[in-house]
């Protein structure tokens, strides 16, 4: 049987992001944030913060940085 990310019930992902958000996690990824921060300073979960970082790094809206999402 395959495996579904975040299909268990008890651990609600919210990976539904509002245009402002986007704009939101690259000024803090540029001032050095760390995940755990940015999720904090968005009223998000860490996962939810780390899957948009990936999707904006892939699409090269953010860069590598030293201590990649360690800040």
């Amino acid at each position: 049987m395959n495996y579904y990310l975040f299909e268990d019930e008890g651990h609600k992902v919210n990976v539904v992001y509002k245009p402002a958000e986007l704009d939101e996690i690259v000024v803090y990824w540029n001032k050095g944030y760390d995940i755990k921060e940015i999720a904090k300073k968005m009223n998000r979960k860490p996962i939810e913060v780390l899957l948009l970082a990936l999707d904006r790094a892939e699409i090269g809206k953010i860069k590598r940085r030293k201590h990649s999402i360690f800040g």
